[in-house]
């Protein structure tokens, strides 16, 4: 169903980790830039309440997922929000016989595009929802499925684990190391990331990417440092990948957590939706935050290096910049006027559920 109507959207729920940014952005910053995604990255931070919020991407179908999710914030309870995106199946005190995501969705108040784009999706979402219909979503639920079906893979009694100690206990003693290494070798080869899930695209190519280790030894041994040092039941990320769905609401990513969606939906924020290229875009405005994803990973080299000099000459010292690498960093950035927070990186890398990016955090300096 996801491949049948939702080939055009890469993502419909995060392959980030929004609490990077959300715990950077200041409260009440003027002007802040995001990259769209699936809007999961993007949208908590209107919960600081910027007085401007832009948010770009070249896919306007990803631009319309973010129209629908902002707005189902701003509409419906905290519960019912939950259910129509596909956090929850059901909702509690209605009808028995089940609930409609349909009822739910003719109360939100959209633009007139992304109203025709949904309703002609309706047979996709409506059965469970939006969160796992992207390419990408899709892709790692299949490999779940390998893992868990076809190499008979039981991961539930780590992420069964309420305290590291115990994890990490239950990690050792049941992890199926062997068939783990030998199927993520395949799995996420160059060959297989290039060809599926990347379209011809991977930043980690042998002759592109910056990181030394192969994609698969690089995943194996990240995710094997975040069993040892995240209590996975609260990474929505790991989750997906290992369990298909979801299972614990501890792992809830930032933005269905109930404080942030409160905070979304009193916020005055003003959202604009760029629909091009973030290179025409981000010289228009001085800007107090940005936030790039692992774009600067698909962008040419001498573009990648100059993506400081190229905003707006009126930022702000203390302007801050996000960045994420996936396999293939910067190699030299034009740091004139700027200065990169080593300590921040280390700090984002730590904290990170995803375990499969560098950071690259920036902040302006001078007056």
């Amino acid at each position: 169903m996801a491949k049948e109507y939702f080939s055009d959207l890469n993502y419909t729920l995060s392959n980030e980790d929004t609490r990077i940014e959300f715990d950077l952005l200041p409260e009440g910053a003027n002007r802040v830039f995001s990259i769209a995604g699936s809007g999961a990255r993007c949208l908590p931070l209107i919960a600081k309440n910027p007085k401007y919020l832009d948010v770009i991407d070249m896919s306007v179908s990803q631009l319309y997922l973010c129209e629908l999710r902002l707005q189902a914030m701003k509409t419906l309870t905290y519960e019912e929000y939950l259910f129509l995106m596909g956090y929850r199946g059901a909702l509690q005190g209605g009808h028995d016989e089940g609930d409609s995501r349909e009822d739910l969705f003719k109360r939100l108040t959209l633009s007139a595009a992304a109203t025709s784009y949904w309703q002609d999706r309706m047979e996709g979402w409506k059965p469970r929802g939006f969160i796992l219909l992207g390419r990408w979503e899709s892709h790692f639920q299949k490999l779940g499925y390998l893992f868990r079906d076809v190499l008979q893979c039981d991961f539930s009694k780590v992420f069964a684990a309420q305290t590291l100690s115990e994890q990490i206990e239950l990690y050792e003693k049941h992890w199926p190391k062997i068939r783990w290494n030998s199927f993520i070798r395949v799995a996420a080869s160059e060959f297989v990331f290039n060809k599926y899930l990347y379209k011809g695209h991977f930043s980690g190519r042998a002759d592109h990417k910056t990181e030394q280790r192969a994609p698969w030894q690089f995943i194996m041994e990240e995710f094997d440092r975040i069993f040892r040092t995240q209590l996975v039941r609260k990474n929505y990320f790991m989750q997906i990948l290992f369990l298909g769905r979801i299972a614990y609401e501890e792992g809830l990513p930032l933005e269905a957590h109930e404080h942030v969606v409160a905070a979304v939906k009193k916020s005055k924020t003003e959202v604009r939706y760029l629909h091009g290229n973030l290179l025409e875009e981000l010289p228009k405005h001085a800007y107090d935050f940005i936030s790039l994803s692992d774009t600067i990973s698909y962008l040419e080299q001498r573009d990648a290096n100059q993506i400081l000099q190229r905003l707006n000459t009126d930022s702000k010292a203390g302007t801050q910049m996000v960045i994420r690498s996936f396999m293939r960093a910067p190699t030299a950035i034009d740091l004139k006027g700027w200065e990169e927070l080593g300590d921040k990186n280390v700090w984002a890398q730590h904290k990170d559920g995803t375990g499969v990016y560098q950071f690259h955090i920036f902040r302006k300096v001078g007056g």
